[in-house]
């Protein structure tokens, strides 16, 4: 029997960012998965989303990667509005702003008006990274070795707790919470950011970057970061009223096999019952 395709929900505007094409640890799949529920007219593709840095050293291009990209062609034609903001991965691009690719729109940073009329402006970030500096550059490379090797443990240890039967758990989500000096860093990134929204006369800022997903209030300014798709598999929407919301599509996806798991025992209950009488 043919699966029926999911209903997908409709949301104002989507933002993904450091999708990291070309990796082993890119998550190209579970995004595909979810564009598949989320249907919008507007996506943001907010930086890293090919890793040209990690291809350099390790060329790890799948099908899915080229399916991603297919998708978004896709969608851009039939009447999508797709903006690309390269990051520090895929610098490159950054010699194309303003040119569109096909359909797509490649931007170093755009404003975006919320449905309650205020001016966010959205950008990947690294540019308030103060290891993404000329002076530090070289020491940004050596975090991003750290950060492949982080990644691959990472992997592995979501694939024993999947073996065993334990929730989803991350690794590098844990040291960003647990240790000190990443939260600093941390830290200083979102004031730089909120510093620079402030300065040009923006109600906030989105961005990606540093692979950690918020939604929260930093001195009067709202402060997004759409997350990833190595690790948290997370995208930032607003919906049709105005709401911002993380969608976290693991635990998403999670609760939604449950929910087929708890139909299909019922059914059996049901089919059986009816048998037996």
């Amino acid at each position: 029997m043919d699966q029926k395709k999911p209903k997908k929900q409709k949301v104002k505007s989507i933002w993904l960012s450091d999708i990291h094409l070309g990796t082993s640890f890119s998550k190209a799949e579970e995004l595909l998965d979810f564009l598949n529920h989320y249907k919008s007219d507007q996506i943001f593709l907010v930086g890293d989303i090919i890793d040209i840095w990690g291809m350099r050293s390790a060329w790890n291009w799948k099908r899915s990667h080229s399916r991603l990209i297919q998708n978004m062609i896709k969608l851009s034609q039939k009447g999508a509005r797709i903006i690309y903001i390269p990051g520090n991965h895929d610098e490159l691009f950054r010699d194309y702003v303003d040119l569109k690719f096909g359909d797509i729109e490649i931007k170093d940073k755009i404003e975006y008006l919320t449905r309650d009329g205020k001016r966010l402006l959205v950008t990947h970030g690294d540019a308030y990274d103060i290891f993404m500096q000329d002076s530090y550059r070289w020491l940004a490379h050596i975090g991003d070795r750290a950060f492949h090797l982080i990644q691959s443990v990472s992997r592995l240890t979501q694939r024993i707790r999947y073996w065993i039967g334990k929730d989803y758990w991350s690794l590098a989500g844990y040291m960003k919470q647990r240790t000190k000096s990443i939260a600093r860093i941390i830290q200083r990134f979102e004031m730089a950011l909120i510093g620079a929204a402030r300065a040009e006369g923006y109600d906030g800022v989105i961005c990606g970057h540093i692979h950690k997903a918020e939604i929260k209030t930093i001195e009067g300014l709202t402060y997004m970061n759409c997350g990833d798709w190595v690790d948290s598999c997370t995208a930032l929407v607003e919906d049709l009223s105005g709401e911002f919301r993380t969608i976290h599509w693991l635990v998403e996806q999670q609760q939604h096999r449950w929910k087929q798991t708890r139909k299909m025992k019922k059914k059996g209950l049901k089919e059986s019952t009816h048998v037996s009488d």
